[in-house]
């Protein structure tokens, strides 16, 4: 006799991962979370071969960030009582992140210390507790902020300088180009929350960094090369330079350029790979050329020189500046 085919699920229950308790609630036995109907997602969580769990890859993400769909990496995040965070939360957001920031095929979640660890394959725990201020929801994920993300990746950073989190600062408090003409976007966020949330984190390991970081976070780098070369002129001795510059500051139509240092007369551009269309560079030739009918001097940065450190334009500003 063939085995009796299992009956369906509440209809709450039937396309969306659930747990023990929520099939004993319903007022199923537990038995029935071993059919062969069901997928168990991580220990004590079950869903339907049917039910939809979306795709990474259709939210835009190149490589899964966290290694269960969006809809099971909920399920996995609320059974361990935590939130997402560091890497997965810093990959799901969309930081700017070091190279070091990658899947590892784990997801990374944050649970107050009292509350132990979760124990769950594929899970990394961080005991690290958040406050209802900085948790948000991800595509259906409880995840820790914006801003909580960005203070978390302090704990993740290795000896030495601090310039990645600089970067990734740069980058959400940046109000981003909109195209010729056009107002620029919103940023992200702000440093005033951003360091909100660090005085909410309190103590723990990497809160140095975070400070130190944010304390050179500014809004402007359109990329994260422009912040690089600011850093190097800095770490160069020289003043800080100002940043989306427009030549004639009363002029709204006039040419802005990335980084400048207004009393000299001096500009300086990073030309990235999308400076090499044929409409890009006819836009570059018609700013350098306004930018020396005005009496200034203008340098042109490429990717050799980010390579080379910006060592071409400390000297050439150092050159060209006045003491």
């Amino acid at each position: 006799m063939a085995p009796r085919a299992p009956l369906p699920l509440p209809a709450h229950l039937a396309d969306r991962p659930f747990t023990r308790v929520d099939l004993t609630t319903a007022g199923w036995s537990i038995e029935r979370a071993r059919r062969g109907d069901l997928v168990r997602v991580v220990h004590g969580v079950h869903r339907s071969w049917e039910a939809e769990t979306g795709d990474w890859a259709d939210l835009g993400f190149p490589v899964d960030p966290v290694p269960w769909p969006p809809v099971d990496a909920a399920a996995v995040v609320r059974r361990a009582r935590g939130v997402l965070s560091h890497q997965s939360a810093a990959l799901v957001h969309g930081l700017v992140v070091p190279a070091w920031v990658r899947p590892d095929g784990r997801l990374h979640l944050s649970r107050p210390h009292d509350r132990g660890l979760s124990g769950l394959p594929r899970v990394q725990t961080h005991a690290r507790s958040v406050p209802p201020v900085d948790v948000t929801s991800i595509h259906g994920i409880p995840c820790t902020s914006l801003e909580r993300t960005w203070v978390d990746l302090a704990s993740l950073m290795p000896r030495g300088p601090v310039d990645p989190l600089v970067i990734a600062g740069d980058a959400l408090v940046n109000h981003p180009w909109a195209g010729e003409g056009q107002a620029r976007g919103a940023a992200r966020t702000t440093v005033v929350s951003l360091r909100a949330a660090l005085e909410r984190a309190g103590r723990f390991k990497g809160v140095r960094a975070a400070r130190l970081a944010l304390d050179l976070v500014r809004v402007g780098a359109d990329s994260p090369p422009e912040t690089e070369l600011r850093l190097a002129l800095l770490a160069a001795g020289l003043p800080e330079p100002e940043l989306q510059a427009r030549i004639d500051p009363a002029d709204p139509w006039a040419p802005a350029v990335d980084l400048a240092y207004r009393p000299w007369r001096l500009s300086l551009q990073y030309d990235g790979a999308h400076h090499r269309t044929r409409e890009q560079q006819g836009r570059d030739a018609r700013r350098d050329g306004l930018v020396q009918d005005a009496g200034w001097r203008s340098l042109r940065l490429t990717a050799e020189d980010r390579h080379d450190g910006f060592r071409r334009a400390v000297e050439w500003v150092r050159r060209h500046g006045s003491p």
